[in-house]
């Protein structure tokens, strides 16, 4: 097998994974748009699996790089080491990726503006709400002191 072929093979499913990531960025983000309980933490759950495989996925290229002489290479510099063909091969292969990645970027910063949104809604009714204290009595002190990010 060539420096080419295994390189690009890598890369075809390096980006099969990002495609995937991608549909379970989507899925988090719809799911957190449902308030369903149970399907946000599904897709929670998910998320922690792609993550894991993303790393496990980056540790690969790190190796593979080692093994074929990319190591700390930009990708700029590997194209050096191949011909015309398949640079341009792999030049389509990382703006395809590199669209996907910007695509779970975005997706993932409309997830957090939505969660920031429902907090910050959250945080405002528990201001206007009484807080008890652990007796059942109207605790004011309690009030107005941001609970939420308090931590524990």
């Amino acid at each position: 097998m060539t420096a080419f072929e295994e390189y690009y093979g890598f890369m075809e499913r390096f980006t099969a994974f990002y495609i995937e990531a991608q549909k379970c960025e989507l899925e988090k983000f719809d799911a957190l748009m449902s308030c369903e309980l149970p399907r946000i933490q599904e897709a929670m759950n998910n998320y922690q699996s792609v993550i894991k495989k993303a790393q496990a996925y980056e540790e690969e290229r790190i190796e593979l790089c080692k093994k074929l002489g990319f190591e700390n290479m930009a990708f700029s510099e590997v194209l050096r080491h191949f011909d015309d063909d398949e640079k341009t091969k792999l030049t389509e292969q990382k703006n395809r990726l590199t669209s996907i990645v910007k695509n779970i970027k975005y997706l993932n910063k409309r997830s957090m503006d939505f969660v920031n949104v429902q907090l910050g809604e959250i945080e405002q009714a528990a201001s206007i709400s009484a807080i008890y204290n652990t007796k059942g009595l109207a605790d004011s002190h309690l009030s107005n002191s941001n609970l939420l990010n308090k931590s524990i």
